[in-house]
């Protein structure tokens, strides 16, 4: 990016901040090295980035170039397509006229997008900005992994043979394969293991808030500290197992566990069809092939142990590609110091991942996965927890949003009572009603009585809680 343009030159909150962004966005493609697409297809590429760029400017302070390309890479995001149609759920980048305008073309280009199209965008975004927004971020990287504790990922000699072999393959794989194989270069292959005595003390909170997770926080605290001890090599955290109901904040704790150790986060489920193809990728002759996302994990971050929730192991597949024998491997320090991605045939050390299992029933848990957990029964939040609970969901809600909108106490005190919603609808209750708040520009969010009991209703219903935007 041409150094005398920044962020901070985006001159917000005035009817230009739509032009510097557009201008900032032109002198950037004008530069990329990459191979241009078809001109469709980079102009919405260039019109996401114009996008993303406000968005950081308008929601985070002293944005940077890194915040630009993090935004359309986050692990949170649980689809290509959700982050390419969440600019419609968040007008404050948008609210002066032209970039009002300019958002409902955006909206338009994407409205018959599919997921499929969507991720093959994206991908082509993160090929066309990354020389340009990740090279100076890069070099800074190498000199900072040096001085922290690191261990080997990926071996250059085999990522250099992969990027060889790509080249015989059709144009969506090899872009897919050649992105994963060019960020499992960047520090020479080594990934970081973070300082642990900082987690230790940040779990804390977590253990104030989750008063039911109390047992497995503590133990994750006492191996974090016994691992800040050792030498990177021999950093390791035992897989843990999560047993309990659903929506009681199993899955909360492993995304406060990445937030804290400041590591990426992925999340499978074990029932899938084709869950071991999802670890392992598949061989680049099927049609549909494409890199496993343990792989992709490693190569996208910057930690050599991300954390990795397997969901509902109690339902683990058996189909034609189960998902057990991968977890197994994984499980396995040894194993997955060689664990071999199938579509780009490569191996690479996956023996530090911290590995979260879930489960609502022991009964359908395969003894050899259970004896490589440690086990920990989950109970229900009592109303006094669920209040902390909700207290955090606005407090991080209102941060986020940086609107001074607080909750209603008498909705937190009603979510808390009513145990039959659990914490899954009780984080979509407290959306709602900030998403109320801010449409009607009030100053108190407030949970609706009749949501709460059709959020009530919802749970008796035999299926999972859909997924929302976050």
């Amino acid at each position: 990016m041409d150094e005398s343009i920044t962020l901070q030159d985006i001159r917000r909150d005035t009817e230009f901040d739509l032009l510097d962004a557009q201008s900032l966005a032109i002198r950037v493609f004008n530069k990329t090295s990459d191979p241009q697409p078809s001109a469709s297809t980079t102009k919405l590429s260039q019109d996401l980035f114009v996008g993303v760029l406000l968005f950081i400017t308008y929601t985070q302070d002293n944005g940077t170039q890194d915040d630009v390309m993090d935004y359309i890479t986050d692990p949170r995001w649980d689809s290509a397509l959700q982050m390419l149609l969440y600019f419609q759920f968040d007008d404050r980048p948008f609210r002066q006229i032209e970039a009002a305008k300019w958002r409902s073309r955006f909206l338009e280009q994407v409205a018959d997008i599919d997921d499929e199209s969507a991720e093959a965008l994206v991908q082509q975004c993160r090929m066309q900005w990354k020389d340009v927004l990740r090279a100076p971020a890069q070099q800074i990287a190498q000199t900072v992994v040096k001085r922290q504790r690191s261990i080997c990922i990926f071996d250059q000699v085999e990522v250099n043979a992969a990027l060889g072999r790509i080249s015989g393959i059709g144009t969506a794989k090899k872009t897919a394969g050649r992105l994963i194989l060019e960020n499992a270069q960047i520090n020479q292959g080594h990934r970081a293991v973070p300082n642990s005595r900082t987690p230790v003390a940040a779990l804390d909170k977590a253990a104030k808030n989750f008063g039911n997770l109390l047992e497995p926080i503590k133990r994750l605290q006492s191996r974090l500290a016994l691992s800040s001890c050792m030498k990177p090599k021999d950093f390791y955290i035992p897989p843990m197992l999560l047993l309990g109901d659903p929506g009681i904040g199993k899955t909360f704790l492993a995304m406060q566990l990445s937030q804290i150790l400041g590591v990426q986060m992925d999340k499978i489920s074990a029932g899938g069809a084709q869950a071991g193809f999802q670890f392992t990728g598949s061989h680049a002759s099927y049609n549909d092939a494409r890199p496993g996302s343990i792989i992709k994990l490693l190569a996208d971050g910057t930690s050599a142990m991300p954390v990795v929730v397997v969901d509902e192991v109690d339902k683990i597949s058996t189909g034609n590609y189960p998902v057990l024998p991968v977890l197994l491997d994984l499980m396995e320090q040894e194993t997955a110091k060689q664990f071999r991605d199938e579509f780009l045939d490569i191996t690479f050390d996956a023996s530090k991942i911290i590995f979260i299992l879930t489960a609502n029933s022991l009964a359908n848990v395969p003894l050899p996965l259970l004896s490589r957990c440690e086990v920990f029964d989950i109970p229900r939040p009592l109303p006094q927890q669920r209040r902390l609970i909700i207290q955090g969901i606005a407090d991080q809600l209102q941060r986020k949003i940086r609107k001074k909108i607080a909750l209603d106490q008498s909705s937190c005190f009603m979510l808390s009572e009513q145990m039959d919603v659990d914490l899954r609808g009780v984080k979509r209750l407290v959306e709602d009603a900030y998403a109320r708040a801010v449409q009607r520009k009030e100053s108190v969010a407030y949970v609706w009585p009749s949501n709460l009991n059709f959020a009530a209703q919802e749970n008796t219903d035999d299926h999972k809680t859909p997924r929302y935007l976050h």
